[in-house]
């Protein structure tokens, strides 16, 4: 036998182990996805303590917690001014505040979370919702249940 007729078979396995090796690295790539079951939180509750011009509201988080960004706290002033709310109405927000991991008013612990809310009025009712934003950002923000703040 020559040698080109032995070598045949061997360069033929290279030449096929190559190709499947370059159709594997072929094929659709992607970020991962979240799984909505999975990476979901909700408000298991929200409780609210006032101190002079400020709302602390201490919060409890169930599911996936620990995917908890950012959070919006929605404050609508309760009584008969002209840019106050009342208890019956639609809920309309007439100040947002925004806090960040980390920021001053934000303290998180495991599953709990105690936002304080400064700058009102310790004379006002308060309305609140408490909004968490997923750090996925495909996933909707979770709002809680409104929470009503009579001063003490």
């Amino acid at each position: 036998m020559s040698k080109q007729a032995i070598q045949a078979p061997f360069r033929c396995a290279s030449l096929v182990l190559a190709a499947v090796l370059c159709l594997s690295a072929c094929g659709k790539r992607e970020w991962p996805i979240p799984v909505a079951s999975e990476d979901k939180f909700r408000w298991r509750s929200v409780e609210v303590q006032r101190n002079q011009g400020c709302i602390i509201l201490n919060c409890e988080l169930s599911g996936n917690w620990e995917n908890i960004d950012t959070v919006k706290v929605l404050v609508e002033p309760v009584g008969n001014g002209p840019d106050e709310g009342c208890t019956s109405c639609p809920f309309t927000p007439r100040k947002t505040l925004a806090f960040n991991p980390g920021a001053a008013g934000m303290r998180k612990d495991m599953n709990r979370i105690v936002l304080t809310a400064c700058d009102l009025d310790p004379q006002k009712t308060y309305r609140i919702q408490v909004i968490g934003f997923n750090a996925f950002a495909r996933l909707a923000p979770v709002a809680s249940e409104l929470v009503l703040s009579a001063p003490k």
